[in-house]
């Protein structure tokens, strides 16, 4: 239990109605999650107002309640005796993040937090990051996209980054069980509202920056924003002396905007420019891709499990990453070497088919492009592409994703991915938009994404390559009244395998 009294001077409150001399066990958002004498915020998302769920977080036994309203009935039921003591603040979920690291006692301080942002490739570049430090002895934990994982404790991951005291108390937890490093993946929504305030990050990692997130963002501007407060924060009231470090795509135009405005050591990468850490002789095929590293720290070739000239990017971040941080050569290599594949990225789908089968959590216009010119560079003959947008999010790269679909693609079949409160056939429509302005017909539109997966597979020949995009990792579809399990590659290879049997 934590006093309330030591708890207040982490927030900036308006109000206080009630006692603060009292003991809290816990600090919640999630009425579901409220026990006795729990903290419960307010805080608002896309379609919920916390404060709605006031009276059930009294009912289950809150005595304190955070909010940017001001609420009249605060009687808890008899059972907890007297009322709750309500705190008005100007901003809810910075009070939340504020009061989680207070009552956790700071765990960030005791760990080395590595954040990585960016548009594309956070997830990559976390699992190659992890391989290099257990690679050199360290007990790392991971928070991203596909999972939370705690060593052996694996989550669900419903967000790419947690919700703050969600975090704050994972961080207590790795620290309670000696862990000495954090990859996180950090995400534009994520630091907009929040969440990984009061975290204190020792080394920040961007990534690229393309078009993402603009039904939440409004704008490419605003976008960038919400990726340069990572690095313009990192060392600001600083609790550790540890140096800071920056690591950044020097290929990417948005890395100038990240160098003037981050008081970090700055270390760069690239394949195009001249960088601390450089890529050159890139040689790829369907097994690996092959480069030569060039670093302050000398040469060393790297044989890279992963496909595709943007994984070099990946791993490159990765090793500017590690070298800031002091490791050698010797075990960066080594790391890298042992990461076999990541789930849903470039993933192979293999029964024994004539043809290549690849799962790609790729879901933006640039992203697809990357990876149907990886795809490209792998000279198959032909370029097979089943694909779909997402409904409630921004519709304006739906054309551009069709454009790309269907310029890179030898033939491209336009079906649902999460549809979620959309019709499946208006989103369909938005992209063949993109489809039409490049003037050409090698697509088709199969709504029905098991279907459309199953016209691609038939049509593949040998030699072919067969991009199933979109989904990646994810075992899910979400539609308007429902939720079902869908997963790309077990549905490929309940085809493959039909298929293959005759």
């Amino acid at each position: 239990m934590v006093r309330l009294d030591d708890l207040l001077p982490a927030i900036g409150i308006k109000e206080i109605h009630g006692s603060t001399e009292l003991s809290v066990k816990g600090i919640t958002y999630d009425s579901r999650q409220v026990k006795q004498d729990y903290i419960f915020v307010a805080i608002s998302g896309y379609t919920e107002d916390g404060n709605y769920y006031i009276p059930q977080a009294l009912e289950a036994g809150a005595s304190v309640l955070i909010s940017s309203k001001r609420i009249e009935k605060l009687t808890r039921p008899p059972r907890w005796g007297g009322s709750a003591t309500h705190i008005l603040v100007e901003n809810p979920r910075k009070a939340l993040a504020n009061l989680a690291t207070s009552f956790y006692n700071y765990p960030s301080d005791k760990l080395n937090i590595i954040g990585i942002t960016g548009t594309n490739g956070k997830t990559t570049v976390s699992y190659l990051t992890e391989s290099i430090f257990k690679e050199n002895g360290k007990k790392v934990a991971v928070l991203g996209t596909i999972a939370y994982r705690l060593g052996e404790q694996i989550l669900p991951a419903p967000i790419t980054t947690p919700q703050s005291s969600d975090l704050q108390q994972m961080l207590r937890k790795l620290v309670n069980e000696k862990f000495s490093t954090v990859v996180m993946e950090v995400s534009s929504h994520a630091l907009s509202l929040d969440r990984v305030e009061g975290c204190e990050f020792d080394s920040a990692i961007f990534t690229n920056l393309s078009r993402e997130h603009l039904d939440f963002h409004q704008s490419m501007e605003y976008y960038l924003q919400a990726k340069i407060k990572l690095f313009s924060t990192l060392g600001k009231d600083a609790r550790k002396e540890r140096e800071k470090l920056a690591v950044l795509n020097l290929d990417d135009p948005a890395t100038e905007r990240i160098m003037q405005l981050t008081k970090a050591k700055i270390i760069t990468y690239s394949i195009e420019k001249k960088a601390d850490v450089v890529a050159k002789s890139i040689k790829l095929n369907l097994e690996k891709t092959t480069f030569t590293l060039f670093s302050p720290d000398g040469e060393v070739k790297i044989s890279l499990p992963l496909i595709g000239k943007y994984n070099v990017y990946n791993a490159l971040a990765a090793i500017a990453l590690a070298l800031g941080q002091g490791m050698g050569l010797d075990i960066i290599k080594r790391g890298l070497e042992k990461v076999s594949s990541i789930p849903g990225r470039f993933e192979k789908i293999d029964c024994g088919q004539p043809f290549t089968v690849i799962v790609d959590y790729a879901h933006t216009d640039e992203a697809l492009r990357k990876l149907l010119h990886a795809c490209r560079e792998l000279r198959p003959r032909r370029i097979i592409t089943v694909f779909g947008c997402g409904g409630d999010r921004d519709r304006g790269k739906r054309p551009l994703m069709g454009e790309v679909a269907v310029g890179l693609s030898d033939y491209a079949i336009v079906t649902s991915d999460n549809p979620r409160s959309e019709d499946p056939e208006r989103i369909a429509l938005d992209i063949e938009v993109g489809i039409k302005r490049k003037k050409k017909n090698n697509y088709q539109t199969i709504i029905d994404r098991f279907q459309a997966i199953e016209k691609a597979l038939s049509m593949a020949e040998k030699g072919d390559l067969v991009v199933i995009a979109g989904k990646g990792h994810e075992d899910y579809q979400l539609f308007k009244d429902k939720r079902i399990h869908f997963d790309d590659r077990e549905v490929a290879r309940e085809i493959l395998l039909r298929r293959m049997k005759g």
